[in-house]
């Protein structure tokens, strides 16, 4: 290495800039989307769809309880009434209150996976934002300083016209 610096086009350097600077206004737009994502879904875990389910399973208990009452009103009312299509409703609510409590346990699982899987992936979220906040926008002004040191150094050392260094030696 002789020390000396080959660059062939200042030109090069400047469209390499731009570009950087385009690269890192849509990986931040990005990263913003991608977090505004995990908070939406983390939101609607614990809040939409808790909520949901806990109110379909207190309406689906009172559904049960409505429909265990009828039965005992039909037990009670007639010894000879067939009872087959209170009994059957029991059943059915039974297994409606069943699947919204499984579907709440599927929720709880959810979130707690969520968090764990999540929160990985998060970190890295946050080291490419402090990348792209902190590190980028110094690259950039070091290209932008790179380029006008060259532009100085090109002006200082061009090549001057033959005209302008006659007129230079003749002025003693």
């Amino acid at each position: 290495m002789d020390g000396q610096a080959r660059v062939g086009s200042i030109d090069a350097i400047q469209d390499f800039r731009a570009a950087l600077i385009r690269y890192a206004e849509r990986a931040r737009r990005a990263l913003d989307d991608v977090t505004g994502e995990v908070k939406r879904t983390r939101g609607w875990l614990e809040s939409e769809q808790r909520q949901k389910w806990e109110g379909e399973y207190r309406r689906r208990a009172r559904h049960l309880e409505q429909a265990q009452q009828e039965l005992f009103s039909a037990r009670l009312s007639s010894m000879k009434q067939d009872k087959s299509a209170q009994q059957m409703a029991v059943k059915k609510a039974e297994r409606m209150l069943a699947e919204a409590e499984q579907k709440l346990a599927v929720i709880k699982r959810w979130r707690q996976a969520y968090d764990a899987r999540v929160e990985a992936l998060a970190k890295q979220l946050e080291t490419l934002q402090d990348m792209l906040t902190r590190q980028m926008p110094k690259g950039v002004v070091s290209l932008s300083n790179s380029i006008r040191h060259l532009q100085d150094y090109a002006e200082v050392n061009a090549p001057r016209p033959a005209a302008a260094a006659s007129e230079e030696r003749s002025e003693p």
